[in-house]
């Protein structure tokens, strides 16, 4: 008798009042009696619903889900025309393995259609580099485990910090009155919107309440906060990466976002780029300094934008 836990398909449907009737249905395959990265967790239907409402932004947008498992709301951001990449820990094959059966239950050709990843959070190797540019984060019932919360947060932290303009769009659900993110979030210059969910839905007829019962469910915005203090930095050396500028300026203070600019049509680099400090000392001292030297070449610096970095 085989121990492999039995798949089951549940039917996510997604419908909405408008003139045009839209619908979408998407297939997940759960195993009931597996680890929890194999089963929809309660908050993936809310962030699913919320991206179903706003599909139209959608369109065009990169986009990384974090911790997928199952991937719902990934797997409906792709059907609404997203570039989507989904990822989950890279020590747990299995997982990716299930989330990739998710794709393939709703005919989305793997690296084609869409990208399944390895992402541990909290390690910074290669592969979070090659995703590419990224416009939105989403992650689903992430924040189950305190030991876990800095991980995920300072993951998302790099990636946002390297990605301007980026946002991170988190349901979870509340276990804990005890439980917090909100000194993490000012740790790493994070800034987060709660959104209201009552009314998720009802734009379908949809009762969102009904769909999560009595849990109490939360609807994130994070961002990063206002950057101040930035400096040009040109005659970059071709090799240079973020990581690399970025620890460079971190002995004059407080990096907020470093990031090497790359043409996209070729994937070089364009030997310039930004650093934006957190506090005013990080930024004139690095004016200050005699020479810069990455990798043995002189770097150049400027101010790049004398109005943020003249206001107190």
């Amino acid at each position: 008798m085989s121990d492999t836990p039995a798949e089951q398909i549940k039917k996510f449907v997604f419908t909405s009042n408008n003139s045009k009737g839209e619908a979408l249905e998407i297939f997940i395959p759960e195993l009931l009696q597996a680890s929890y990265s194999f089963y929809t967790w309660p908050s993936a239907p809310v962030l699913a619903w919320f991206l179903w409402e706003n599909r139209a932004d959608l369109k065009g947008k990169r986009v990384l889900e974090l911790g997928s498992g199952t991937a719902l709301p990934g797997i409906l951001a792709a059907k609404c025309g997203a570039s989507v990449t989904l990822s989950d820990s890279a020590t747990l094959p299995k997982s990716l393995a299930h989330t990739r059966r998710s794709c393939q239950l709703n005919n989305l050709s793997i690296n084609e259609q869409i990208k399944v990843i390895g992402v541990t959070w909290g390690l910074f190797l290669s592969n979070l580099d090659c995703i590419g540019p990224i416009d939105l984060i989403l992650g689903s019932d992430c924040f189950f485990e305190p030991a876990t919360f800095e991980d995920i947060i300072v993951t998302v932290s790099y990636l946002l910090e390297n990605n301007i303009g980026a946002k991170f769009f988190c349901t979870y659900q509340e276990r804990s009155s005890d439980w917090s993110i909100e000194h993490l979030l000012e740790k790493w210059n994070l800034t987060c919107k709660v959104h209201n969910i009552s009314t998720l839905g009802s734009q379908s007829g949809i009762d969102i309440h009904e769909i999560i019962g009595g849990l109490s469910i939360h609807l994130l915005e994070i961002s990063c906060k206002t950057k101040f203090y930035k400096l040009f930095v040109s005659n970059l050396p071709w090799t240079v990466s973020h990581q690399e500028l970025r620890q460079y300026f971190s002995k004059f203070g407080p990096v907020n976002v470093c990031t090497v600019v790359f043409d996209r049509s070729t994937g070089l680099s364009k030997r310039f780029g930004f650093v934006s400090f957190g506090n005013r000392q990080g930024f004139e001292e690095a004016q200050s300094a005699q020479e810069h030297k990455i990798e043995g070449q002189i770097i150049q610096l400027a101010p790049a934008n004398q109005e943020n970095n003249s206001s107190e």
